[in-house]
C-alpha cells in the first residue's frame, strides 16, 4: 500500500512537470489552481500518512512544487507592478529595442510588437532620437536580429541614419551591455544620455533586474503582447528566471531533500 502511494505521487508529479506548461499557456488560472491543489494534497498526505517514507517523499515534492509556484506568482505580480510604474517620457536621446529570437528572415510577431512600439515613440518625440536595435545571429543562414530589425524600421519610414545596429548579443544581458558600450562610444556630451528600453510587457521584470545589476540609469516602454502569445512567453520567462537562480534553487532544494530524509530517521 505504501509503495502504491509513492508510485501514485510520482505519477502525479511527472504529469505536472510534463503538462504544466501546456496548461499554463492556455489556462494560467487553472494551472495555478491545479498546482495549489496538488501541493495541498501532498502536504495532507505527508501529515496524515503513517509510513515515514511516504511522508518524507510527499513532503519533499510538495515543498519543491510550492517553491516553483511562489516564484511564478511573484513574477506575475512583479510584471503587473512594473507595468503600472511605467511613466510617459517627454523626450529621449536613444530608443533601445531588445531583440527576440528570429529563426528565419521574417520578423516574429513579438519582435514586430516591440519595433512598432519603438516607431510609435519615435514619431511622438519632437526631437527624433536614435534607435538602437540589438540582437545577434542565432543561425548561420539567418541574418542577425538587429539587421532584420533595422530593415523593418526602414520599411516603416524611419531614416537609416537614425538607426544603430548591435549585432553581437545573444542574450538579454548582452543586449543591454553591448548597447551600453555603443551608446558610450558615440555620446560626447557632458550630460548623461537619456535612454528608453523598449521590450515586451512580460519581459519587463527580467530586463529591469539586469539593468539594475549592470548599474544603468534608463526608462522603459512596454510593447503589449497579444493574448495568444502572452501566457506561453510568460512561462518561458519563468523558466529563464529559474535558470538564472539555478544555484540558489539547487541549494534550497538540497536543504529540502535533507530535511525530508531526516523525517525517515
Amino acid at each position: 500500500m505504501n509503495f502504491l502511494l509513492m508510485v501514485i505521487v510520482t505519477i502525479i508529479e511527472v504529469l505536472v512537470i510534463y503538462r504544466i506548461r501546456f496548461v499554463y499557456s492556455r489556462q494560467p488560472v487553472g494551472a495555478i489552481v491545479l498546482s495549489s491543489t496538488i501541493i495541498a494534497a501532498f502536504y495532507l498526505l505527508a501529515k496524515f500518512t503513517i509510513n515515514r517514507y511516504v511522508r518524507a517523499f510527499s513532503f519533499s515534492l510538495a515543498t519543491i512544487d510550492l517553491i516553483f509556484l511562489v516564484i511564478m506568482l511573484f513574477y506575475m505580480w512583479q510584471m503587473n507592478r512594473n507595468l503600472k510604474q511605467l511613466q510617459k517620457i517627454q523626450q529621449t536621446d536613444f530608443l533601445l529595442v531588445l531583440g527576440n529570437k528570429c529563426t528565419s528572415s521574417r520578423i516574429p510577431p513579438i519582435l514586430a510588437e516591440r519595433l512598432d512600439k519603438a516607431i510609435e515613440l519615435y514619431k511622438s518625440f519632437p526631437v527624433k532620437p536614435k534607435i538602437i536595435v540589438s540582437g545577434g545571429r542565432l543561425k548561420p543562414n539567418v541574418a542577425a536580429e538587429a539587421e532584420l530589425m533595422q530593415q523593418y524600421l526602414i520599411d516603416a519610414g524611419i531614416p537609416a541614419e537614425m538607426i544603430l545596429s548591435e549585432t553581437q548579443s545573444r542574450t538579454t544581458v548582452q543586449n543591454l551591455g553591448f548597447s551600453a558600450i555603443k551608446i558610450r562610444n558615440i555620446w560626447h556630451k557632458d550630460s548623461r544620455p537619456r535612454v528608453i528600453i523598449v521590450t515586451s510587457d512580460y519581459h519587463l521584470p527580467r530586463t529591469k533586474f539586469y539593468v539594475k545589476k549592470l548599474g544603468l540609469k534608463v526608462n522603459f516602454a512596454a510593447a503589449k503582447t497579444v493574448k495568444m502569445l502572452m501566457w506561453p512567453e510568460m512561462f518561458r520567462e519563468f523558466t529563464a528566471i529559474l535558470w538564472y537562480y539555478r544555484y540558489s534553487l539547487f541549494t534550497i532544494l538540497g536543504m529540502d531533500i535533507l530535511f525530508s530524509l531526516s523525517m525517515c530517521m
